[in-house]
């Protein structure tokens, strides 16, 4: 029943983001979901953001705007505010597409021993240029050795889960949630939603693209965090696979991308479809 959903909190951080601010509330606050929470932590933007928050403010839970810890401490602190029994938050340059939620808290009611409900996400460009879709079946071997197949913008967390293993380590900033993918896999098998819930705006200004190579140190880092036994070589050695890789001839890289898992599917089409949902 639709009055047994459970209560889904959102945060969304936001720092300078005008370009894409309202899209991003908007697409919350049309889901139209029965139990909503939706909490904007703003870090004292100054090209319009606030003006465009206040205009939202009465559909709003919580909002506030000035000097914050970063991207991750913003998070936790809307998430210590919040009521809801799933927990999830959106940067303020992607959009969750309609029926999002209500798929996520139907999901989480029909599968109560979920710690963790993702489906896939689109990639498009600032103009909305369609460029692939990301996401794809759970493997932890995947997730830890080779690249984030649970997308952010379509992750939603149970609340008493989270608390379990803890907050975002704020300590990152670009890793923060593969740290706690990883950390909320070891509990129960993440699931699987056969639907596309977000899209990710990929732009210059976005901070994993600005600071690639400093976002790819960081995850090696929370990888090595995470890694046991014989994996820690696996994991030690990355940075070199990737310098060898990034110097391949063109043949060669094709011939390694066909044997390795696919990150991003171009076609638009979506990720093949596994054949059963991951068992809980």
């Amino acid at each position: 029943m639709e009055s047994d959903l459970p209560r889904i909190t959102i945060v969304t951080p936001s720092f300078n983001q005008a370009q894409f601010l309202e899209r991003t509330i908007r697409s919350v606050l049309d889901q139209e979901y029965p139990d909503l929470e939706y909490l904007v932590m703003d870090g004292g933007s100054t090209d319009g953001s606030v003006e465009i928050i206040r205009r939202f403010a009465e559909r709003l839970t919580y909002w506030t705007s000035g000097p914050d810890g970063g991207q991750a401490a913003a998070i936790n602190a809307g998430w210590r505010m919040a009521h809801g029994e799933v927990l999830a938050w959106l940067n303020s340059d992607d959009v969750f597409l309609p029926g999002a939620l209500s798929a996520v808290g139907h999901a989480f009611q029909e599968h109560p021993k979920a710690v963790l409900v993702y489906g896939q996400t689109q990639l498009v460009d600032p103009d909305g240029l369609l460029l692939g879709t990301v996401g794809s079946a759970y493997r932890q071997r995947t997730l830890l050795y080779s690249h984030q197949l649970i997308p952010q913008p379509s992750s939603f967390f149970r609340r008493s889960a989270v608390e379990a293993v803890g907050l975002l380590d704020e300590s990152l900033h670009y890793s923060m949630d593969l740290d706690l993918l990883l950390r909320l896999s070891r509990m129960a098998r993440p699931f699987m939603l056969q639907q596309t819930l977000a899209e990710a705006t990929i732009h210059a200004e976005a901070k994993t693209t600005r600071d690639r190579a400093i976002a790819v140190a960081e995850t090696y880092r929370v990888r090595r965090r995470h890694v046991r036994g014989l994996g820690t070589l696996l994991v030690r050695v990355q940075p070199g696979l990737s310098w060898v890789f990034s110097r391949m001839p063109d043949w060669m890289r094709r011939t390694v991308n066909r044997v390795r898992p696919r990150r991003v599917y171009e076609d638009g089409g979506g990720a093949p479809q596994p054949t059963e949902q991951p068992r809980l």
